[in-house]
């Protein structure tokens, strides 16, 4: 398998890939953060996650322009086309999923127990 292809390949899985990572490591921030938040009266987590929701977002749009790309090479383009917009909705799933995590970090002090 060429160097392109595989470019292509992990383009086409971009959104998805790198969205999942991005709600993982903001999970991980979320058990953290909320005790930051609570003594400095910041809202240090709302900005990561908005921060993540942007780059999921953007992951998704890399997966979007190859599923209307023809890349050249490719036995099927179907598949390829197919993969990039799975990719699309699943990074929009977590997207949705960050945007919520924002919009509770905004709410909630870090103070609730």
């Amino acid at each position: 398998m060429s160097l392109h292809r595989i470019k292509i390949r992990l383009a086409a899985w971009t959104g998805l890939l790198s969205a999942t990572l991005l709600w993982v490591v903001n999970m991980g921030a979320g058990q953290i953060l909320p005790t930051f938040d609570c003594t400095r009266q910041l809202h240090v987590s709302a900005l990561i996650s908005l921060a993540f929701t942007v780059l999921a977002l953007l992951a998704a749009l890399v997966s979007w322009r190859l599923a209307y790309a023809t890349p050249t090479g490719f036995a099927s383009l179907r598949t390829l086309r197919f993969d990039a917009a799975v990719s699309v909705l699943g990074a929009f799933v977590f997207a949705f999923a960050l945007g919520l995590q924002t919009v509770a970090s905004w709410v909630l002090t870090g103070c609730e127990r």
